[in-house]
Order: structure tokens, then sequence, then C-alpha cells
């Protein structure tokens, strides 16, 4: 198209492209915030006309650092957020996904750094001796120097569990844990001071693991439910292991929650539309990603790590121990 040139109306792009209206749109926009098109109110949309220069916006740089492709398979509203805050403050966004690229920048500065492992908090306390400057976005370390914006994982555990047992559950399993990340640690760390707060012992056995193979991960579930009878209460780590797990229990035959009761880290899109509405801890992934960008732009690195709190929505899938199984 020449400058000047009207866009397609967007249904028709996308038709053309195959994706829904709202993705179309939010490319469109990525396309005027980069100044390649603009938007003339009751007109419609054009190719620019003037030069484009690049130089003087520089973009807010977004580092989504490891390499399993299941970490950000949850994470769409965080990207929305990271998007939208980019627009509120008229940058363009650029990511770098070692998923696909399997490359990391050289310098930090000036990157949002989604989702670090524990291997990788080295990495980032060395550039900060450095002098870069960045912000890590949904994961905080004990004792870290760099900036830092997450939810308060292990707050919103702890509650849940604390539920279970306010309806008299005391084995409790805690399923889809990824071992090497401190968000998944936090949930351990709720699970086991809940427990010993109520003089309930805590064992690493019932703490089950999910692996990037999710055939192997639904085999594991299995095992352990089925060498775990006694078990009355399940926390999942994350909505892809409850799936998982609800796949199994119904292949069992076993009900929710009058047999077993189910607590949900992560909100699925249809949990209050299942047969059994989920209770789950849902996480403020826009608010979190806005923020990051906000700190990211203002230098704010005084604040140090920033946790948000979650919103428990307590549904269906939690119900009285009536009797030991």
């Amino acid at each position: 198209m020449k400058h000047g040139d009207a866009l397609p109306g967007r249904n028709a792009l996308a038709d053309e492209y195959g994706c829904s209206w709202s993705t179309l749109n939010r490319a469109v926009s990525e396309l005027i915030l980069e100044g390649l098109l603009v938007a003339h109110k009751g007109k419609g949309t054009f190719v620019s006309s003037r030069p484009l220069v690049t130089e003087t916006i520089s973009p807010i740089k977004v580092w989504l650092c490891h390499p399993f492709p299941s970490v950000y398979s949850t994470l769409a509203e965080m990207m929305d957020g990271l998007r939208q805050a980019a627009r509120e403050r008229g940058r363009p966004i650029e990511f770098l996904d070692s998923v696909i690229s399997h490359a990391e920048p050289q310098d930090l500065t000036g990157y949002i750094v989604v989702t670090p492992s524990n291997e990788q908090f080295v990495r980032l306390q060395q550039a900060w001796d450095r002098g870069e400057r960045f912000v890590v976005l949904n994961s905080d370390f004990d004792n870290s120097k760099f900036a830092s914006v997450n939810a308060d994982i292990y707050g919103s555990t702890l509650a849940a569990i604390r539920h279970f047992m306010q309806h008299g559950h005391r084995r409790i399993g805690l399923l889809g844990i990824r071992y090497g990340f401190s968000n998944y640690e936090r949930r351990i760390a709720a699970c086991r001071d809940a427990l010993q707060e109520a003089g309930v012992p805590f064992h690493r056995e019932w703490v089950v693991e999910r692996l990037e193979n999710l055939q192997e991960t639904k085999r594991l579930f299995r095992e352990w439910l089925e060498a775990h009878p006694e078990c009355t209460a399940v926390f999942a780590a994350d909505y892809t292991s409850a799936l998982l797990f609800m796949e199994i229990v119904q292949e069992k035959g076993i009900r929710i929650p009058e047999e077993l009761s189910l607590f949900v880290s992560g909100e699925t899109l249809s949990a209050s539309m299942l047969k059994v509405s989920l209770s789950t801890v849902v996480q403020p992934f826009v608010e979190l990603s806005k923020i990051a960008v906000f700190r990211l732009l203002d230098k704010e690195w005084g604040r140090g790590t920033e946790l948000l709190p979650c919103k428990l929505i307590i549904r269906d899938s939690v119900a009285a121990l009536v009797e030991e199984r």
C-alpha cells in the first residue's frame, strides 16, 4: 500500500487473515502507535504519509526469558496488560521470546523481564550490580536488589489452604508444581505453613510436580491419586494442572465436591460454567503488567518488590468434609 491509501475495514481484514476482530484491531492499534498508520475519526485508517521516525521513541522491551512454552500458557492477560500500558504511554513494544529465538539480551537495561527462574536469579543480580536497570514481572525473590512486581502468591495460597481446613480437610494435595520458579515455591511454603499452624504434618510426598509433557504429568497425577485414596482436597497450582486433574477425576467417577474438594490457582474462562464451578485464586495480571511498565518508564527502582493481592473467588468446588474417606 502507498502513503495515504485507506486501510480496508477491520472486519474485512479479520476475514482475510483468518483471525478475530479483536486480534486484528490490536495489530492495527500497534501499527498506529509505531507511526505506520494514522486514524482519522469518522474517515478511517490510512497509511501514514509522514516520514517514519522511530529513533525518537524508544520501545518498551519485554523479555520472555524462560525456554519452557507452558510457563507462558496462562499469561495472555499479562501480555495484554503490557500492550495496554505501552499504548497509554505512547510507546511501541518489542517482545523477545526465548522459546522462539533461543536468545537473550546482552544488556537488560530498559527491559521488563517476565517470569525468570531461580536459575536466572544470579544473572539478574549481577546485571543490577553492573548498573543495568530493569523490572522483573511475575516473579520475586528473597534478598533481591532489583525492582519486581508480582502477585502475593504466598498470601493467596495460604488463604485457599485455610479455606480447605475451615471445611474440615486435613489431607490436602498440592498438584502442578514447577520446580525452579519462585511463585511455585511460594505455594509450597504457604501450604506447609497453613498445615503446620493447624498442627498437621507437612509431607513433601503430597506435592506433585507438573512436567512440560502434559500427558506424562497426567500420568503422575493419576498415580499419585491412586496411591493416596485418603486425600480429601486438592489445590491445583495452575489451571493447566486443574484441567488435567479434572480429566482424571471424571475418568475415575469421583464427584467434586462430594468426594473430593478442589481449589485452583488461576482463573479459567469457563470456571464458573463447568458442571461444578471452580473456586479459584485470581491474579491481577493486567494491573501487574501496567505497574511494571510505569515503574520501568518512570525509573522507580527504589520501591523494590511490590506485591499485589490476589482475589479468592469461592464457588462450588469446595465442600465441608462429612466423614473420613
